[in-house]
């Protein structure tokens, strides 16, 4: 009797312990599956960041190129003989200057290379005696006349160019690198107007002179120029300065009195101040 009391106690002590094994198994077995589960969860987050920053990333190295625009006043030395005596750039007589304003729009299409247009409008008059010798000379009333003395000259020119411009130095630290040198291309219509006298003395007005006044002339000519200089330090504002060659030729007619005329050209050298801001 005893004897069968022990073996079932003993029967139900390893029951329990082989249940308590089984449990213990079991919840291993779970925290494992759990483990593995959130390790899956977390390598899809690992995903799906990675393919997150990998989109911004891209789309961060599409927007690398830069834009700007701005404006700029040039101080324009004409080479040309006639057109620097007619519209020099002071006249000191009459304190009137020969205004260059350009604007400008342009863009980075390589790490150091920018593409800009360059809208200009160029503008001046004064009362400067200009001397012209005709040929052939001017018929008036059957008067022929073989000289001609402006006493207002005036004169507008909008040149539209395309601008590129290279920066050799782009990867020093140092100011260097905002030096470029660079050309660009385009077309200028020109406008001059002026009134005159008319005689035979080649130098000399006189009262009674035949006169016209008002009379115009306009043309289109290409442009062509190379520039260099230094560019703004490249934040939202910033500001650079130029110097430029303009090659302009134009048609010549002497038996009109006008710069424009008489000039083979009206090159020139431009020194310019320009203010930009970035976009």
């Amino acid at each position: 009797m005893q004897f069968s009391i022990k073996l079932l106690l003993l029967l139900v002590l390893f029951t329990g312990s082989f249940y308590a094994q089984q449990k213990t198994v079991l919840k291993l077995s779970d925290s494992k599956n759990s483990l593995k589960s959130s390790n899956g969860v977390l390598s899809e987050q690992k995903s799906d960041l990675a393919a997150e920053y990998k989109k911004n990333y891209q789309l961060k190295t599409r927007k690398t190129v830069t834009s700007y625009f701005g404006a700029g006043y040039s101080f324009m030395i004409f080479t040309n003989s006639y057109m620097s005596s007619a519209f020099p750039i002071l006249d000191t007589r009459n304190g009137t200057f020969l205004t260059n304003i350009n604007l400008f729009f342009g863009f980075s299409i390589a790490k150091a290379v920018t593409l800009e247009f360059s809208p200009t409008i160029l503008f001046t008059s004064n009362n400067k005696q200009v001397d012209y010798a005709l040929t052939p000379p001017k018929v008036i009333s059957g008067t022929s006349n073989n000289y001609a003395h402006t006493r207002v000259n005036g004169i507008i020119a909008l040149p539209l160019a395309i601008n590129v411009r290279f920066f050799p130095l782009y990867k020093q630290k140092t100011f260097a690198r905002l030096f470029f040198i660079g050309g660009g291309a385009g077309a200028v219509w020109v406008r001059e107007e002026n009134d005159v006298s008319y005689n035979n003395t080649p130098s000399t007005l006189y009262y009674g002179d035949q006169e016209q006044n008002g009379i115009t002339t306009s043309q289109w000519a290409p442009l062509f120029r190379i520039i260099s200089g230094f560019t703004g330090t490249g934040g939202q504002f910033g500001f650079g300065g130029e110097l430029s060659y303009n090659f302009i030729p134009l048609k010549q007619d002497k038996s009109q009195p006008f710069a424009t005329r008489f000039a083979k050209d009206m090159n020139s050298v431009d020194v310019t101040l320009r203010f930009y801001f970035s976009l």
